[in-house]
């Protein structure tokens, strides 16, 4: 849900400036409103020295890790210079590393001519002859006429040759040739130089890892940094009133947080007026949900945050999240593989990332319960029984364990999970909908809400009437999801039912449409916003299909893995374990199913982002594009 805001409007004497403002700091509770001057350039400068900071330690942090290095921490010194003298070092390394990579450019260039003396070549051009570098091949090379091109081969590597050609007053041209222009130091000189180099890098290195010494001192500089880059911003943000002799300043504070906001400013000379938001006022938001739906609120703020009077659909958003991403990942065994590594590494992480793991825990959950349902692992079959043709890892159990599973029947080959992305899409759109008919009707009124009523009158009854009518021919009488008959549920409700569904919502929509405008001209506006409900709906519900999409892609992958792996320890139809490619079985099936998981889960990732982002916010009416709450706090190492 989204927390309950109030406004402060605040006069100070202006003598007490950095007191309250440091009080408030402790308080932690109020996002101040920022005046468009509050921008400086000393918040600049602190904004990027904290940027660098954090840089910084971050860099010297992960050279502790790789070194294993164990110092310790020397907290006395000057932050800034150590953080400049890194820059400048970071700054050299870059440049010797950019001269080592040409420098071994130029000794590739110059291996194959060997290691001659430029001076000597020089001295002879000086004297009238010039030595020119050549390439060819060496088919070509075998015709060139010695008698007419003066030439010496040098060296010969697989089938190009290098060669000089000897200029003595004339100008020589071979052809089918390519002239090499060779650097102006010997090899031998440019191997001394990237030694050298080598050796400098190395010095520039271990200056650096000296400075591991000095993370502390930099933590204790970076929250300073970042405190005084807030109080700089909060004290730009004070206007001056009654020729500065007062200081206005407003912001937002959570409404529980009011009894001890209004202590803190008793203890002050300054005024304050609380006030709850008007309609038209930019409002920070502050989410705060239980434990289950808290997981997904990055997720949520992926696009944007919901306007302070719109409802957080992150609670409706998590449970559909989660089954999105097991059916589209789809498979028992990866579903234990992203579980297991999500609770391993919740043990190692920072603890504000332990909620990320507690996410993974349960997608990799809600992937284990698609497969079994889909009857996959690793992409075998996990239960055999009717309408099951290949073999599984147990010969019975399909139609218990597994009602999601490809089947074979008598019209084919059957895939409920086609039929349950279908319904899945169905229920969530519906939903929406009416999540949006709710927030109009609170805001604006009843007559607001009756348009996504009635699109929601118009798609129950054109199912039902559908079903009915045999629509097209789709069969939607005999539509099923597994063992659950859902055409036989809409024929069972009377096609009158349907018909006076239908009907009603469409005059909900004609009428009840845009209901700021003139009634007279709510017809013709509806007849448009019939015509995308109609086309738009069916665009958004087929949309859904790609949770079974990417799904059987990840399963026929998966598939297609072990049959290839399976092939280097097979003999005459047989699988023989104790065969020598057991071990290439091994590999193919790691990599295989490795690559498999990290590219289908990336899939089970972004797509439901697109369901939820475009069908589902599409449905909500969702508008977001709030700022989060980020209150002025001082904080502490």
């Amino acid at each position: 849900m989204i927390v309950k805001m109030k406004r402060m409007d605040l006069l100070l004497y202006h003598k007490e400036r950095e007191k309250f403002l440091d009080d408030l700091g402790k308080l932690g509770v109020v996002h101040i409103t920022e005046a468009q001057e509050s921008d400086s350039p000393k918040v600049q400068e602190l904004r990027g020295v904290g940027h660098l900071s954090v840089r910084v330690i971050d860099t010297l942090k992960k050279i502790q890790k790789e070194k294993d290095l164990q110092v310790d921490q020397v907290k006395e010194g000057d932050a800034k210079e150590i953080l400049f003298r890194f820059e400048e070092l970071e700054t050299q390394k870059e440049k010797i590393e950019q001269d080592i990579e040409n420098l071994l450019k130029d000794k590739e260039t110059l291996e194959p001519w060997g290691n001659f003396d430029h001076q000597k070549v020089n001295k002879l051009k000086e004297v009238g002859v010039k030595i020119r570098f050549y390439t060819m091949s060496d088919k070509l090379f075998e015709q060139i006429d010695r008698k007419e091109y003066p030439v010496e081969e040098i060296n010969r590597i697989d089938s190009t040759v290098y060669f000089i050609a000897i200029e003595n007053g004339g100008v020589i041209e071979i052809p089918q040739s390519e002239e090499v222009h060779l650097p102006a130091l010997s090899l031998k000189q440019v191997e001394e130089n990237i030694a050298k180099l080598v050796k400098e890098r190395k010095r520039v290195e271990q200056s650096i890892e000296k400075m591991v010494n000095r993370i502390e001192l930099l933590e204790k500089f970076r929250v300073d940094t970042f405190n005084q880059y807030q109080f700089e911003k909060a004290r730009l943000s004070l206007k001056r009133e009654a020729k500065g002799r007062m200081l206005s300043l407003s912001g937002w504070f959570p409404s529980d947080k009011e009894k001890e906001l209004r202590n803190y400013v008793n203890r002050h000379p300054a005024y304050v007026s609380i006030r709850d938001p008007k309609e038209d006022e930019d409002v920070p938001v502050k989410l705060r949900n239980r434990s289950f739906p808290t997981l997904f609120e990055p997720i949520l703020g992926l696009y944007s945050l919901p306007t302070y009077n719109e409802l957080d659909l992150t609670p409706f958003i998590a449970p559909f999240f989660a089954i999105f991403f097991g059916l589209c990942l789809g498979d028992a065994g990866y579903g234990m593989v992203l579980t297991v590594l999500a609770i391993y590494a919740g043990m190692k992480v920072k603890p504000k990332l332990k909620p990320f793991m507690k996410l993974g825990v349960f997608l990799g959950l809600s992937t284990f319960v698609s497969g079994v349902l889909l009857n996959t692992f690793f992409g075998m079959t996990i239960f055999g029984g009717p309408g099951i043709e290949e073999s599984a890892l147990f010969p019975v159990g399909v139609q218990y364990f597994a009602p999601l599973s490809a089947q074979v029947g008598p019209a084919g080959q059957v895939f409920p999970a086609m039929s349950l992305a279908l319904v899945v899409g169905a229920v969530q759109l519906l939903f929406g909908i009416g999540l949006q008919s709710y927030m109009k009707i609170k805001y604006s009124g009843i007559a607001a809400g009756l348009q996504p009523i009635s699109t929601i009158l118009i798609m129950l009854g054109a199912f039902v009437w559908s079903a009915h009518a045999d629509l097209l021919g789709l069969g939607i009488g005999e539509f099923t999801v597994g063992p659950v008959e859902m055409g036989a549920f809409l024929i069972s409700v009377p096609q009158r039912v349907g018909q006076g569904l239908t009907i009603f919502g469409l005059i909900g929509i004609l009428l009840f449409n845009n209901i700021e405008k003139k009634f007279i001209l709510r017809p013709l506006t509806g007849l448009w916003e019939l015509y995308n409900l109609i086309t738009g709906t069916l665009q958004n519900l087929l949309s859904y299909l790609r949770l079974f999409a990417l799904g059987l892609a990840g399963g026929l992958l998966g598939g297609a893995f072990n049959q290839i792996a399976f092939l280097f320890i097979t003999d005459n139809g047989e699988i023989n374990y104790a065969s020598w490619g057991l071990i290439a079985t091994i590999l193919v099936l790691v990599f295989g199913h490795g690559l498999n998981l990290a590219l289908s889960a990336m899939g089970a990732f972004v797509h439901p982002l697109r369901l939820t982002f475009v069908e589902f916010y599409g449905a909500v009416g969702y508008k977001g594009g709030s700022k989060p709450f980020i209150p002025f706090a001082k904080v502490d190492q």
